[in-house]
């Protein structure tokens, strides 16, 4: 019995996917750098409050956790002040002009080998390097 393995995705293994295989990676990226951030910031905050002998976040959902999304949803509703002389459509898209491209830098990051998705062999890589020069 001779066992093959191939060391990671090749080019050739691109650009074969359907649509709704290309989302449903995006979407399960856009997850797990959100789920990322969410248990990065919470285990900062959990670190430093120990640091300062206090048991930091705990009240947000179980042991804390939900403390970032509080956060997040309480700054995007805080203020609809604008000031007089801002571009309006502008001063509204500048959050999404900055993240978008921070998210976008994770997709030519390969997370694995080929796989078996929903019956679709494809690799845990969202765009192929060639067009990573783009980025």
């Amino acid at each position: 019995m001779m066992l093959t393995v191939q060391a990671g995705p090749t080019l050739a293994d691109f650009g074969k996917d359907p649509l709704w295989i290309t989302i449903v990676k995006a979407v399960m990226l856009f997850v797990f750098l959100s789920l990322s951030v969410v248990f990065g910031v919470w285990f900062e905050r959990k670190l430093i409050s120990r640091m300062q002998h206090r048991y930091g976040p705990n009240r947000a959902g179980r042991f804390g956790i939900l403390q970032s999304v509080a956060d997040a949803i309480k700054m995007g509703l805080k203020e609809d002040i604008f000031p007089r002389t801002v571009d309006k459509v502008l001063y509204l898209l500048a959050p999404v002009i900055m993240v978008v491209p921070a998210f976008l830098a994770f997709s030519i990051v390969p997370f694995g080998p080929v796989v078996d998705l929903f019956g679709v062999q494809t690799p845990l890589q969202l765009v192929d390097l060639p067009v990573a020069v783009l980025f």
